[in-house]
């Protein structure tokens, strides 16, 4: 739970990641996002994994009425509390990160040194130099790269800008149609958001895809309904000017062009082809596995179920009750059939084998994230909706099931995490090959061999660390330790929290002339001991207090015993 702290933390040092992002990151946020993606990579499967472990636990010790009363006490009733309260917090924390966005926007107004076409391939396309291109081209640039602070391809720069002729030499000269920018979208997202009908009609001529969907499952035709903040904040962000009538106009004709590629596109049974790097003709939808489930999840009556923001960083707390309510059903089905316990033999369970069968499983489930791999994605997808998207619930009910079925072997963790010394280490070395594999160069996308082994070191991964960490602490933190137990008390209250106040440092600290490493030192610093310090005299011994942990008693001074 203190992991979210420094993850949620380190997205402001990553460009485009997060709307604050600070100014200490000028041109590369790779170290954080290496970080972010380390952490993310373990952090769920391994509280997942925990979480089952501990409702079997309930379960076998208290019975099953118990055990739903329990997560419902313990689980439901606070993720409401914290929607209801925690959300509005959230809101105040961006509306002030607005302001200050603003106010400093005013004070480097005319003070910033101009972007200039030499200055690199992407400002060329930006301006739309043709001759600046050129010249970068030939010194070594890649067409196809984003750049490093805000993760867009020179084709998309000059699309977002409306350089029609700059675009039109990208694409003659080896650039993409179909290239993505670092959140999924590509030049045809940027077209329909800017309303450039001109452009969408060339990038559909080259083959651009009218189906293609970015990270959060948004098409070039959703691109074309933003509403008039998220139009505002990002064109600011992007240093993009518009009119609002033209950007009207412009979007209603680049919709008209999108729904005749989307008719064309249904009516040949799948998405429109784009260019390969060897000039190949792919049909990305009917490469998909399951067509159906993506368009069930984006689109349609059900899609927003599946992909509106309606818990935020909270979504782990519903995924865990549903979970629960199937672990239950389960147990309720198995008793009503008066089907003996089957327990999976010690070697499946407690020793290295159990990676022979926990690996490829969790490839299985994993094949599915990131859209079938059409987006580069390491580690399982995030869905904040009101209904669990099924191949995240699916991946994670893997590890919820290990820990409910590991629990049976009632070991305490001595077998299982015993090669911990020599598993974190070549977790590192796994974690280092399967982003390599899995964010190949140029803001392309791993395929065929490369797909599979990124696929397995993925998984691999997110075992190793959880099974290793396991026995990391319980060899360091093994015996009773008043001060742990506190601290693993306290982190459920820091994690429900902690968000709100975090963003608020961010937008504080974000133009302060200090490195990133110590920024983000300071806001995790200032945000866990704050927090501890609310939660040790206003949440611990109070009826929130009990809501998340069970009562704890205040400690009292030692009396003499005759």
């Amino acid at each position: 739970m203190t992991l979210g702290i420094v993850l949620h933390g380190a997205l402001t040092f990553i460009p485009g990641a997060w709307p604050v992002t600070d100014a200490s990151v000028k041109d590369d946020g790779t170290p954080f996002a290496v970080l972010v993606t380390a952490i993310h990579g373990f952090r769920m499967p391994l509280f997942f994994l925990m979480s089952g472990f501990f409702t079997a636990m309930l379960w076998r010790q208290r019975g099953l009425s118990s055990l739903v009363r329990h997560r419902a006490q313990r689980l439901l009733l606070p993720l409401a509390l914290a929607t209801l309260i925690v959300t509005p917090l959230m809101w105040g924390a961006w509306s002030y990160v607005d302001y200050v966005s603003n106010a400093e926007e005013e004070r480097r107004t005319g003070t910033e040194l101009e972007v200039k076409a030499e200055d690199n391939v992407w400002a060329a396309a930006a301006l739309g130099d043709v001759a600046a291109l050129e010249h970068h081209v030939d010194a070594g640039a890649l067409l196809n790269a984003f750049d490093p602070t805000f993760g867009v391809t020179p084709l998309s720069w000059a699309v977002l800008h409306g350089r029609t002729e700059a675009a039109a030499w990208l694409l003659d000269n080896g650039a993409n149609s179909g290239a993505r920018n670092r959140d999924g979208a590509t030049a045809l997202h940027a077209a329909a958001f800017m309303g450039r009908p001109e452009l969408a009609q060339l990038l559909l001529e080259r083959g651009a895809d009218a189906s293609a969907v970015d990270v959060n499952g948004v098409r070039p035709l959703d691109s074309s309904h933003a509403d008039a903040a998220t139009t505002k904040w990002l064109a600011e962000l992007l240093g993009l000017s518009y009119e609002d009538a033209a950007l009207g106009e412009g979007r209603q004709e680049v919709r008209r062009l999108l729904a005749g590629a989307t008719e064309q596109t249904e009516a040949a049974g799948g998405g429109a082809p784009y260019r390969d790097g060897a000039d190949a003709m792919v049909d990305k939808r009917r490469s998909l596995l399951v067509p159906w489930y993506w368009s069930m999840l984006y689109s349609g009556e059900w899609g927003e179920l599946f992909t509106v923001d309606f818990f935020g960083h909270l979504w782990f707390l519903w995924y865990l009750i549903w979970l629960v309510g199937g672990f239950a059903l389960i147990v309720w089905v198995v008793a009503k059939l008066g089907v003996q316990r089957l327990r999976l033999p010690k070697s499946l369970v407690v020793t290295p084998a159990l990676y022979l069968w926990a690996v490829p499983l969790t490839m299985a489930a994993q094949y599915l994230m990131g859209i079938e791999g059409q987006i580069p994605e390491f580690g399982p997808a995030t869905y904040t909706g009101l209904v669990p998207a099924p191949h995240v619930l699916l991946y994670y009910a893997i590890f919820f099931g290990f820990g409910a079925v590991y629990f049976g072997r009632n070991e305490g963790g001595m077998h299982i995490g015993q090669w911990w010394q020599m598993t974190l280490p070549l977790a590192l070395v796994v974690f280092l090959a399967g982003v390599t594999l899995t964010f190949p160069e140029e803001g392309g996308i791993a395929r065929g061999w490369a797909r599979a082994w990124s696929l397995f070191l993925q998984a691999a991964y997110a075992w190793m660390m959880a099974l290793g960490l396991i026995g990391l602490f319980r060899a360091t933190l093994g015996k009773r330790n008043a001060r742990v137990r506190y601290l693993s008390d306290a982190s459920y209250w820091l994690y429900l929290v902690h968000l709100p106040l975090i963003v608020v440092l961010q937008a504080l600290v974000q133009d302060w002339p200090l490195a990133a490493s110590l920024k983000l030192t300071l806001m995790v610093a200032v945000t866990a001991s704050t927090l501890l310090l609310v939660y040790h005299w206003g949440v611990r011994h109070t009826a929130i207090g009990r809501l998340l942990n069970g009562p704890r008693t205040r400690p009292r001074a030692a009396v003499a015993t005759p």
